[in-house]
């Protein structure tokens, strides 16, 4: 992760706010990943389910072109072989915003995808974590719970 400092040219809010947090295209692949396998796990369903797949491609599609046509996601989605890592791979780049975005708009695009009409719970759990995990990389189910709801972890999985 690295940190901009505000310069002498941006505006006045800009100045005034805090250091903005870059993340890299690796640091989001596994966030994502690991929020769906945090939230696979508490549910007892396979990471490896449609639901799952489907968001972590979603997500990072839309991480890179925020407004991908689905087409895109399924072109990626049904690449036989993995391709090669960008070159940028590792370069901060994406702020906690475009990440949020990505991650919201690639759940829901999947869930819609899969034959859901709406992100469900299990959904709500796999963007928290991952948004939580994007800062906390050994964060488990019990912090996201503590972070992110308003509710103990017994409530929460009975949700899922």
């Amino acid at each position: 992760m690295t940190t901009l400092a505000p310069t002498a040219d941006a505006p006045a809010c800009v100045a005034d706010s805090a250091l903005t947090k870059l993340y890299s295209r690796a640091q989001v692949s596994t966030a994502i990943n690991d929020g769906a396998t945090l939230a696979a796990d508490e549910a007892h369903v396979s990471s490896y389910a449609d639901r799952f797949a489907w968001a972590v491609t979603a997500v990072m599609t839309l991480l890179d072109a925020p407004s991908a046509p689905w087409g895109e996601v399924k072109n990626r989605h049904y690449r036989q072989a993995p391709a090669d890592a960008p070159a940028d791979d590792e370069a901060p780049q994406y702020t906690r915003d475009q990440v949020s975005r990505a991650v919201n708009s690639g759940i829901d695009r999947a869930a819609e995808h899969t034959g859901r009409p709406y992100a469900d719970d299990l959904d709500n759990l796999v963007v928290n974590a991952a948004l939580t995990l994007l800062d906390d990389p050994d964060a488990d189910f019990y912090k996201v719970v503590a972070e992110c709801y308003s509710e103990s972890p017994r409530v929460v999985r009975s949700w899922l």
